[in-house]
């Protein structure tokens, strides 16, 4: 990108609406102003004007002109707020890219510009990123959080922590052994012991919002009739399978995304799995397990009065060679015996005991399916809000977790708190390769 050029871009979703706003930024924008509203305006103020061109008027308008480098850019910027139609707001548009003073902004060009004025850090637009794309209000918060720079606020009072007790290592490096007291060495320690567990806080919580970030799949699956399609309906507070007690009714795989306790989740609805001589069931099934194979998680569900017979066995065999990560659960525990009920709780630990239609341990289900879509989330690949700053800090926390103060390892521990250090101001330094950046911002809508 020439982060020299003037960009233009819509920045409200095209089509139709009341109204749309159009962002350009840039050192052009000044003669954009003079060239199609003969003057300057005044900055940070709204002004009613007709947006006129050899004469003529396209439209009436609202504009706000925000002066380098107070701006989103941190350059000279226009947001010209027109009516909602896209013929007049691409009207608008051509008409300033025929000036030849200006070209079309690329997806996140805005926010990249921002970023490189030093009008926000890179977690701060990552977590504008994050907040566009949120799926669930807790995402939303999380990323709101983010972007009022409070875990960028942590990690600095975390590089101020870790230069402090270098000072005071590296002061008693300068002294002979025999002149160091027993309570400088016990500061020390006490003193990174605390910075770990900093650091460690500060892992755990961008890991959880990355569950938040990142939606999670989890497949459904069992024989006919084990209240696959009720769960889902119940899980997503919707009506999204149909519920038949003929066997067999669910022949497609149906998704629908929804929120367990702030995780976004998409939960797909699968056929019920058996041998079967029907070529359409056939392909239902054969769908089944190649959605199983690219989910999270498998929630594998059967009618707890029949219990987990050899074709259950079978199928939960075959659903191990692409998934491993199985949950058990045994529905319809309310139409068994109470002997009956404990009897198989006893026989079968790993299983959880439901009913969906009684809302019997559905709480405990819930429970079980986040903690293991926790444990996969955090195994697979990082996406790329967190790719760096998780990859640097899990390396400072190796460092200073590795560290065993004693009198006799001080060089050693000056040289582990100075890497750890290092790896924390790589989260907070501004400059990163071109392609994580591009990677970045390109995830961002146009005129973002």
């Amino acid at each position: 990108m020439n982060n020299e050029d003037t960009i233009i871009s819509i920045a409200t979703p095209m089509g139709t609406g009341a109204i749309s706003v159009i962002r350009c930024s840039g050192s052009n924008v000044t003669e954009i102003m003079q060239h199609f509203f003969k003057k300057k305006f005044s900055p940070r103020r709204a002004y009613y004007a007709d947006f006129k061109n050899k004469g003529v008027i396209l439209d009436d308008v609202i504009t706000i002109f925000y002066e380098a480098p107070k701006s989103y850019t941190g350059e000279d910027m226009l947001e010209i707020m027109c009516h909602g139609g896209p013929v007049v707001y691409q009207l608008i548009i051509d008409e300033i890219l025929m000036l030849k003073s200006c070209r079309l902004a690329k997806a996140g060009e805005f926010s990249e510009r921002a970023f490189l004025n030093n009008k926000m850090s890179l977690s701060q637009a990552e977590s504008i990123c994050a907040l566009i794309n949120s799926k669930t209000k807790a995402a939303a918060l999380a990323a709101r959080e983010s972007l009022s720079g409070k875990i960028t606020n942590d990690l600095f009072k975390t590089d101020d922590f870790l230069l402090k007790i270098r000072v005071q290592v590296e002061a008693l490096l300068d002294f002979s052994d025999e002149d160091i007291e027993t309570e400088d060495i016990k500061l020390i320690a006490k003193n990174i012991s605390n910075c770990k567990k900093e650091i460690k806080n500060i892992i755990e919580k961008l890991e959880n919002n990355r569950l938040l970030f990142e939606t999670s799949k989890m497949t459904v699956i069992g024989k006919p009739n084990t209240g696959k399609s009720s769960l889902i309906n119940l899980l997503t507070e919707d009506n999204v399978s149909i519920v038949n007690q003929e066997a067999g009714t669910t022949r497609d795989v149906v998704s629908k995304l929804f929120s367990l306790n702030g995780m976004p989740v998409t939960i797909y609805d699968t056929a019920g799995i058996r041998k079967t001589a029907d070529l359409i069931e056939k392909e239902g099934v054969d769908r089944a397990l190649k959605q199983a194979a690219s989910s999270n998680i498998i929630l594998y569900l059967y009618d707890a009065r029949n219990g987990i017979d050899q074709e259950d066995l079978d199928i939960i065999e075959n659903i191990r060679d692409v998934n491993t990560n199985i949950l058990l659960a045994a529905n319809k525990v309310d139409l068994m015996k109470t002997n009956e009920r404990e009897n198989s709780t006893k026989a079968k630990k790993e299983t959880l005991m439901i009913s969906i239609k009684e809302k019997i341990n559905i709480s405990e289900l819930k429970d079980r399916i986040q903690k293991l879509l926790k444990f996969s989330v955090k195994n697979s690949s990082p996406g790329v809000y967190n790719i760096k700053n998780l990859k640097h800090l899990n390396k400072a926390f190796e460092e200073i977790n590795t560290v065993e103060v004693s009198l006799g390892e001080l060089e050693l521990i000056a040289e582990k708190l100075k890497l750890a250090q290092r790896n924390v101001a790589m989260v907070l330094d501004n400059e990163d390769d071109d392609r994580v950046l591009s990677g970045i911002f390109s995830n961002f809508c146009i005129g973002k």
